[in-house]
């Protein structure tokens, strides 16, 4: 009588990068001094999206902010993606605490960023929001079926937090080599970014309603009602 009982909830994690990225954030876990603690690291994490965000914001000053914007997204994956392997790496993780800070500051960080982009000369804003909201449905469907499962699942169709901030520096990278590009479209004049927006858009919603009908439909049978009377059916 109340004792909490623990819930165990199981990690899928199967990027592109997954793997290296695994072995990397070890090694860094190894090295870092003892007086970093993982939350310093989760601060250090939204620290960096937060500069990324007036970065690209800054763009309409100089596109020079561009570099700085590409040093965000490294602070912020180098922040919150070691934050969890360090807890781990020495042994004092707190599941529930860590669990609700990781994610909460998951949502800022993406709102930093994205809004960000949107208030720069690269990115519409309208597609800078449909962009988000791509994002932040796929956390919620994550979520929910963790509450449901027990299965948490990180990544989608091979792309995870990182490989999206991978794309990010590269496209950012591209802007500073080769400028913006603007392409002329039956809605008007719209930049690669805006595109690519769009359709994760439309693809993360078309597989949201998608995954919500099969998992649904899994978990019904699961969790089909007794028959009358009590017993199996002869």
């Amino acid at each position: 009588m109340g004792m909490q009982q623990q819930v165990t909830v199981s990690r899928i994690h199967r990027s592109w990068l997954a793997a290296m990225e695994r072995d990397l954030l070890v090694w860094l876990a190894s090295q870092m001094p003892r007086y970093v603690t993982s939350d310093h690291l989760t601060v250090l994490g939204v620290a960096g999206a937060l500069l990324c965000g007036l970065a690209y914001w800054a763009t309409t000053l100089s596109p020079h902010f561009l570099w700085l914007a590409c040093l965000g997204l490294v602070i912020n994956w180098f922040g919150d993606s070691l934050d969890g392997s360090l807890a781990r790496y020495r042994r004092n993780e707190r599941p529930r605490y860590g669990f609700f800070i990781d994610h909460s500051t998951d949502v800022l960080s993406q709102a930093f960023i994205f809004l960000g982009l949107g208030a720069s000369q690269y990115m519409q804003f309208p597609f800078a929001c449909l962009t988000l909201m791509s994002y932040w449905m796929a956390a919620l469907y994550t979520f929910i079926r963790a509450l449901a499962t027990r299965l948490f699942q990180i990544s989608y169709f091979g792309i995870g937090p990182t490989e999206i901030r991978l794309g990010l520096v590269i496209y950012t990278l591209g802007l500073i080599v080769f400028g913006p590009i603007e392409l002329q479209t039956r809605f008007g004049p719209c930049s690669p970014i805006d595109l690519i927006g769009a359709g994760a858009f439309v693809v993360v919603f078309g597989s949201f309603l998608w995954m919500v009908v099969t998992e649904g439909r899994r978990l019904a049978t699961l969790d089909s009602p007794p028959r009358p009377g009590g017993g199996d059916a002869p």
